[in-house]
């Protein structure tokens, strides 16, 4: 327990000092003054419980301390030791509710020490009491927690009207929402930490919140003069600063329009929560406003991409180039920030070109290291945008880690090889002389050893892979099938039409209209 001594008498400051043995009864002295102001900048450095000070000093008397400190901490204990034995003093001191008025004349070691035991014991009887309602706050606020939690989800579906959980009044105020998340996902129980922080920004005001989960939580703020959309931000801020301080994690918040009732409420809510798109591109702690929370619109489609991104992934990928696999990520990464495609679009667009990649790796390893349900429930449980961007960085890596892998551990080197220039040149006429000269072998040669090593021969291969992106980009594009038949290096579309003919048993037209 604090105390803090003022008196501008040297001699009377150093009596009132030794005359209480402090540290034996459980009391610190933070700070000895020899001014009101040198007491109240003290104060203010470290809170006392406990002030004891003379009225007459110069600059700031007293019970102008008294009051300042009073201000600050409520539970302050007082005595005032003073020459004044005067009516108006008294008073004064009253109103302040000074715990004692000793006159100097009067004053002995044994009763400044029987005070100072007197007031410590109120202090401590006051602690007792505000640990106790602490903590029948806290079990009330912990047994409404399940309530609000399924209030406020049945209130955005439409099958609840209003609260009887949440502290709130339409009749006497109107109320501004606010919701917020982690930014980056977080272990149960953190949300325990918010909650503290809410209570101490909520304490003297007329309003509420609901802790959900981490990546849902709600704020009701009472609007009117002393609490206006900037003081809200404040309120929210001081809430950031306590957690980060608490868990060193960061929050993000979206305010709404104030509500004045129960159906405003919703419609305020329904456009602010973390599941409206928006929130996927916020990637900095802060406080926003629902209109930063709107995505652009009249874009292009993102999957009218997706050929040209699943190619040139592949492509870096086989040639395990990582230089070109960054500037890969960070041009797709800014386009979609550009753009702001709605994150579910933005998700499942990934979430088929990485299929397709693993579809590749999973011929050429006999195995699937990852199904296609499991790499859906990753991809689409990312937060935001920063976290995708992660995602598809240390994808990128595995998979181009696994292509030296398989390269390295080949039995003939050459037919990975020979493999890894078709993927890279499938836009071109492919020959087998010409696999042949990049791999400086003999034609017949090569020839016969990737027919023993694959089954097929070079041209077959080759025939198969163009075949696929034929079929690929019948399927996800909208280009002609000259366009196509160009694309993978036949500039005849009829004999483009027979091999794919053969390859999938319809003409490329029927293939798209029946698929």
């Amino acid at each position: 327990m604090k105390v803090l001594l003022a008196e501008d008498n040297y001699q009377m400051l150093e009596f009132m000092y030794q005359c209480v043995p402090w540290e034996e009864h459980g009391l610190e002295v933070t700070a000895r003054c020899a001014t009101g102001m040198e007491a109240w900048t003290s104060a203010r450095e470290d809170m006392p419980d406990m002030v004891i000070t003379d009225i007459s000093m110069p600059g700031m008397d007293g019970l102008e301390l008294i009051e300042k400190v009073r201000a600050v901490n409520p539970a302050l204990e007082s005595i005032i030791i003073t020459c004044h034995d005067d009516f108006e003093y008294a008073r004064k001191a009253l109103r302040l509710y000074v715990g004692d008025y000793i006159l100097k004349e009067t004053l002995e070691p044994g009763m400044l020490l029987e005070t100072v035991q007197q007031l410590k014991k109120k202090l401590e009887e006051q602690q007792a009491d505000r640990t106790h309602i602490d903590a029948l706050q806290t079990f009330v606020e912990y047994s409404k927690k399940p309530l609000k939690k399924e209030w406020i989800h049945s209130f955005l579906h439409g099958t609840e009207e209003r609260s009887d959980v949440l502290s709130l009044s339409f009749d006497t105020s109107r109320y501004v929402p606010a919701a917020g998340r982690f930014i980056d996902a977080q272990e149960e129980g953190a949300e325990s930490i918010v909650e503290a922080a809410s209570r101490l920004a909520l304490e003297e005001e007329n309003g509420d919140y609901v802790i959900a989960s981490p990546g849902e939580m709600y704020w009701f703020f009472p609007y009117n003069r002393a609490m206006t959309a900037e003081e809200v931000s404040m309120q929210l801020t001081k809430i950031q600063r306590y957690v980060q301080r608490e868990t060193g994690q960061s929050l993000v918040f979206v305010t709404g329009e104030h509500a004045g009732s129960w159906e405003e409420l919703r419609t305020s809510l329904e456009q602010m929560t973390p599941s409206v798109g928006g929130w996927f591109y916020i990637t900095e702690p802060g406080v926003f406003t629902m209109d930063q929370l709107t995505l652009k619109s009249g874009h292009e489609d993102i999957f009218m991409h997706y050929t040209t991104a699943l190619y040139d992934l592949k492509k870096v990928i086989t040639e395990e180039d990582a230089q070109a696999a960054e500037n890969w990520l960070q041009s797709w990464m800014n386009e979609i920030r550009d753009k702001a495609w709605h994150p579910e679009q933005v998700k499942s667009w990934i979430h088929k070109i990485l299929i397709d990649i693993d579809l590749k790796y999973q011929s050429l390893q006999h195995y699937s290291d990852k199904p296609s349900s499991v790499l859906y429930s990753e991809i689409h449980a990312l937060r935001h945008i920063g976290e995708l961007e992660a995602y598809l960085r240390a994808y990128v890596q595995q998979k181009m880690t696994l292509a030296a892998h398989l390269r390295e551990s080949s039995d003939r080197r050459e037919i990975w090889e020979a493999k890894k220039y078709v993927e890279t040149h499938l836009g071109q006429k492919i020959t087998m002389e010409g696999a042949a000269n990049h791999l400086h072998l003999n034609p017949s040669h090569f020839s016969r050893i990737f027919k023993q090593e694959t089954g097929e021969t070079f041209v077959e291969y080759t025939t198969k892979k163009k075949m696929e992106q034929a079929a690929h980009d019948l399927l996800y594009t909208n280009h002609t099938v000259d366009d196509i038949a160009l694309s993978i290096g036949y500039d005849n579309t009829s004999y483009f039409a027979k091999l794919f003919r053969k390859f999938s048993g319809v003409p490329p037209k029927q293939y798209r209209k029946d698929k």
